[in-house]
């Protein structure tokens, strides 16, 4: 098992190996990865040599998710804590992938007792699994293909851009519940069914589909520009077209594309009704962040 600074120099972007690294030094992750990178290589000396590998995997994934999610807590920024989630998901796959290359039949077996793992600990722990699936962006399908990425010579620039594609999906950053958001969207008879909101921050080939009132499609619009610029959702670039790809009317059609960016340019030209829907959106998010 590779330490900290070799995964990140051989995974990550060099734009984001100093940030990655502060982060988890700056909050004690840097301690952990070094502790369980320690167990794993000694478990894994005897898994090359007969012993069982896949309780070596469940046990690790699970003490892991714990001890990183009791740093995460102290976290007091919002912003810094989302950062350390999701640079703590995406090392946790790329060390995976470093496993998998020792052990490359056993690929199915390792994906599915990792996920077991740490399906189970959040049920025990309280942790909001759907979230730590949504950071890992990632299936059985998709780890397939990073793995076959890892033979041979391939290494980060292959992987950066494998994840690139699989990673087109909105992100809360839990600024504030997302229920408190689909109450007042559902309150105001903008949404179907509020839970259907929650199918933005899956894949689009996984969603079902987040029906909208379209009497009030220029509120959505706006809507989806202040949830991306005050850093609710994320990515901000390109948040547009990804939620054209989930969000219908009421009979079931998706919106089109580069629609959302059409009305919400086309909803300046008219001062007054930019005015009332603006003035809006802002009480709504000020609603739900008291």
């Amino acid at each position: 098992m590779k330490q900290l600074i070799n995964i990140i120099d051989e995974h990550f972007l060099s734009n984001e190996r100093e940030e990655i690294l502060s982060l988890f030094q700056k909050y004690g992750i840097d301690e952990i990865i070094v502790k369980v990178s320690k167990q794993l290589n000694e478990g894994m000396e005897k898994a090359i040599n007969g012993n069982p590998l896949l309780p070596l995997i469940s046990s690790t994934s699970s003490n892991f998710l714990v001890s990183v999610n009791s740093q995460v807590v102290k976290i007091t920024d919002p912003i810094e804590k989302r950062n350390v989630q999701e640079f703590v998901a995406k090392f946790s796959i790329r060390a995976l992938l470093s496993i998998v290359k020792l052990f490359p039949e056993d690929v199915t077996n390792i994906f599915d007792a990792v996920q077991q793992s740490i399906r189970l600990t959040a049920e025990m722990f309280g942790f909001d699994y759907s979230d730590i699936s949504n950071l890992m962006q990632i299936n059985l399908d998709d780890f397939s293909e990073l793995t076959q990425s890892l033979r041979g010579n391939k290494y980060a620039k292959e992987i950066q851009k494998l994840n690139v594609k699989h990673s087109k999906q909105l992100v809360w950053t839990h600024k504030t519940k997302l229920d408190f958001l689909t109450y007042e969207l559902q309150k105001a008879k903008w949404l179907k069914k509020r839970r259907e909101f929650e199918c933005l921050f899956h894949p689009p080939k996984t969603s079902k589909g987040v029906h909208w009132n379209m009497e009030y499609k220029y509120e959505l619009a706006y809507l989806i520009y202040v949830l991306a610029k005050e850093d609710f959702i994320r990515p901000k670039k390109g948040c547009f077209s990804i939620s054209e790809q989930i969000l219908r009317d009421y009979n079931g059609n998706l919106i089109g594309r580069n629609s959302l960016k059409k009305m919400s340019s086309a909803i300046t030209n008219n001062p007054d009704k930019y005015h009332y829907i603006t003035d809006k959106i802002d009480k709504m998010i000020t609603t739900i962040m008291k």
